[in-house]
């Protein structure tokens, strides 16, 4: 049963539009560096530094959400930070400034998840009504790249902030109309425990109990591996690929893919596969990044490129539909909130570490990808022997 289910499609929407507007900034901003004359270098950096902020704050965020029972205003307060922020770029020429209100943004941003928390318990954490949740974040992401590419292309690169500022304006209609009663959502969440949970369950637990952990740890490190590589592979693909076009469908695909694979796993998870399908996702991790060193061609990057969507999909739809189910109000936020900061310090830090294995192997990509299988077989071992769900 939905609590409220004009909520929830007001969120769906905001959730669209948001991360339509985010991607823009993602895919394009070091374009857009690159095109103030910034040494690559300090692009990098300032790469890493605004990922950083996605895993410092999520956790404090969730936690303070959690003892305050208030989700709408973090929501709020995210949805106007990351429009002012947004603003603030159309002028910032400077990179200290750029820094400083990409900063900004990320904290905003790092406010404007707290939006997953409420929306899983308004849908009383219901496993396909998570995966639309996910599916929207999906379409905006592959909405936000082709979109963003074609208004450069009519634009100029130079504009992208006010692009990306006019979509997040959009998001503010819908968030303004959200509703959070949140005396009907514990007395729900009361009777869903009371239902479904005995005393001895793990979403009072999270100290004792591995399994959390053992999720934190798998999503980091996949992370650390995985994204590193998926943020040059537009340079790996062009050592095959003449072709722009091809490229540019190779790398959209992905999103796109997400957004049904997303939809279509939601309601195959249950309580029983959750462990198998959590496994097979960081499987498909490892050979995502074997398959990128032997791809030569349009076909065996496509073959990749549709194992990485599968990829992401698979676990971490496993991942927060136990996070989701075996948390409640008080402690739903943080548990959230640290899942999704275990995913961005993983970014910013596999990021980091790639590029040291650049510099040592002379920026021998091929050789520095080897070194990162590692990493999702080590989330792979984690699930294996530290992951046990009830």
């Amino acid at each position: 049963m939905i609590i409220s289910k004009r909520s929830v499609i007001l969120i769906l929407f905001s959730v669209f539009t948001v991360y339509f507007g985010a991607m823009v900034i993602v895919a394009y901003l070091p374009q857009y560096l690159n095109f103030l004359n910034t040494p690559k270098p300090l692009i990098s950096l300032t790469i890493s530094i605004f990922l950083s902020t996605l895993f410092i704050f999520p956790p404090f965020i969730g936690k303070i959400s959690d003892k305050l029972q208030n989700r709408y205003y973090f929501i709020l307060i995210g949805t106007i930070g990351i429009i002012f922020s947004s603003f603030l770029m159309l002028f910032a020429k400077d990179l200290i400034l750029i820094n400083i209100f990409l900063i900004l943004l990320g904290f905003s941003a790092s406010s404007f998840t707290i939006l997953f928390t409420l929306y899983t318990e308004l849908v009383q954490n219901e496993s396909t009504k998570i995966s639309y949740y996910n599916a929207a974040i999906a379409a905006g992401w592959f909405t936000g790249v082709q979109c963003g590419g074609i208004f450069i292309d009519f634009f100029g690169i130079q504009q992208i902030f006010f692009f990306s500022l006019l979509i997040f304006l959009i998001s503010i209609f819908f968030v303004i109309f959200i509703k959070e009663d949140r005396q009907l959502i514990l007395e729900y969440s009361l009777k869903l425990n009371e239902a479904n949970l005995n005393e001895n369950s793990e979403s009072f637990n999270e100290g004792k109990n591995t399994n959390f952990k053992s999720l934190y740890y798998s999503i980091f490190f996949r992370s650390f591996g995985i994204r590193p590589i998926l943020g040059i592979i537009v340079i790996i693909m062009g050592f095959h690929l003449t072709s722009s076009t091809e490229i540019g469908f190779l790398i959209g695909i992905n999103p796109l893919l997400q957004f049904f694979l997303l939809i279509s796993i939601g309601r195959l998870i249950t309580n029983k596969n959750l462990k198998k399908f959590m496994l097979l996702g960081y499987i498909l991790s490892v050979i995502i990044i074997i398959g990128y060193i032997f791809s030569f061609d349009f076909w065996s990057f496509l073959v990749i490129q549709i194992l990485v969507s599968s990829s992401y999909s698979i676990f971490w739809m496993a991942s927060v539909i136990y996070i989701a189910k075996n948390s409640t109000p008080k402690n739903k936020g943080s548990f959230i909130g640290k899942a999704n900061a275990s995913g961005f310090a993983g970014d910013s830090m596999g990021g980091l570490f790639f590029s040291l294995l650049l510099v040592i192997f002379q920026s021998n990509y091929y050789v520095s990808m080897y070194f990162m299988i590692i990493f999702p077989i080590i989330s792979l071992v984690v699930i294996s022997l530290k992951f046990k769900p009830k």
